[in-house]
Protein backbone atom coordinates (compact mmCIF):
# COMPACT_ATOMS: atom_id res chain seq x y z
CA UNK A 1 0.00 0.00 0.00
CA UNK A 2 1.70 3.33 -1.33
CA UNK A 3 0.20 5.14 2.15
CA UNK A 4 2.69 3.11 4.34
CA UNK A 5 5.62 3.34 2.17
CA UNK A 6 5.34 7.16 1.70
CA UNK A 7 4.17 7.86 5.32
CA UNK A 8 7.53 5.60 6.01
CA UNK A 9 9.85 7.19 3.93
CA UNK A 10 8.70 10.60 5.02
CA UNK A 11 9.54 10.23 8.54
CA UNK A 12 12.81 8.64 8.07
CA UNK A 13 13.79 11.40 6.41
CA UNK A 14 12.50 13.65 9.56
CA UNK A 15 14.55 11.74 11.71
CA UNK A 16 17.65 13.28 9.99
CA UNK A 17 16.03 16.34 9.89
CA UNK A 18 15.26 16.34 13.68
CA UNK A 19 18.63 14.71 14.28
CA UNK A 20 20.42 18.28 13.82
CA UNK A 21 18.12 19.84 16.50
CA UNK A 22 20.22 18.04 18.91
CA UNK A 23 22.61 20.63 19.82
CA UNK A 24 19.83 22.78 21.09
CA UNK A 25 18.91 20.85 23.65
CA UNK A 26 20.32 20.35 27.37
CA UNK A 27 23.24 17.55 27.73
CA UNK A 28 20.48 15.20 29.38
CA UNK A 29 18.05 15.19 26.44
CA UNK A 30 20.60 14.79 23.70
CA UNK A 31 21.21 11.16 24.48
CA UNK A 32 17.11 11.00 24.83
CA UNK A 33 16.74 12.70 21.73
CA UNK A 34 18.84 10.63 19.63
CA UNK A 35 17.07 7.10 21.09
CA UNK A 36 13.39 8.83 20.31
CA UNK A 37 15.05 9.59 16.60
CA UNK A 38 16.37 6.01 16.70
CA UNK A 39 13.14 4.31 17.69
CA UNK A 40 11.02 6.20 14.82
CA UNK A 41 13.53 5.08 12.06
CA UNK A 42 13.02 1.69 12.89
CA UNK A 43 9.27 1.89 12.89
CA UNK A 44 9.15 3.78 9.67
CA UNK A 45 11.29 1.28 8.39
CA UNK A 46 8.82 -1.18 9.47
CA UNK A 47 6.19 0.76 8.17
CA UNK A 48 7.91 0.54 4.73
CA UNK A 49 8.46 -3.17 5.07
CA UNK A 50 4.67 -3.66 5.61
CA UNK A 51 3.74 -1.34 2.37
CA UNK A 52 5.94 -3.40 0.43
CA UNK A 53 4.76 -7.12 1.95
CA UNK A 54 0.93 -5.52 1.59
CA UNK A 55 -1.41 -7.63 0.24
CA UNK A 56 -5.48 -6.87 -0.33
CA UNK A 57 -6.28 -10.69 1.07
CA UNK A 58 -4.48 -10.79 4.16
CA UNK A 59 -6.29 -7.57 6.59
CA UNK A 60 -4.27 -8.31 9.38
CA UNK A 61 -0.65 -6.02 7.62
CA UNK A 62 -3.62 -3.18 6.69
CA UNK A 63 -4.58 -2.87 10.28
CA UNK A 64 -0.96 -3.26 11.42
CA UNK A 65 0.18 -0.55 9.48
CA UNK A 66 -2.43 2.30 10.01
CA UNK A 67 -1.43 1.12 13.71
CA UNK A 68 2.04 1.57 13.07
CA UNK A 69 1.11 5.24 11.15
CA UNK A 70 -1.02 6.44 14.27
CA UNK A 71 1.80 5.66 16.83
CA UNK A 72 4.49 7.33 14.65
CA UNK A 73 1.68 10.21 14.59
CA UNK A 74 1.09 10.32 18.53
CA UNK A 75 4.64 9.45 19.63
CA UNK A 76 6.73 11.65 17.83
CA UNK A 77 3.78 15.07 18.10
CA UNK A 78 4.32 14.21 21.94
CA UNK A 79 8.04 13.71 21.99
CA UNK A 80 8.81 16.98 19.72
CA UNK A 81 6.45 18.95 21.75
CA UNK A 82 8.15 17.93 25.20
CA UNK A 83 11.95 18.59 23.56
CA UNK A 84 10.81 21.70 22.00
CA UNK A 85 9.26 23.29 25.50
CA UNK A 86 12.38 21.84 27.36
CA UNK A 87 15.07 23.43 25.07
CA UNK A 88 17.71 25.72 26.08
Amino acid sequence: MMVFIVTGILFFILTFVLGRYKEKLKEHNQQLWQKALKYIRYISLLLIVAGLLYVPQVQILKIGGWLLIFSLVMYSSSLYLIFIKNRE
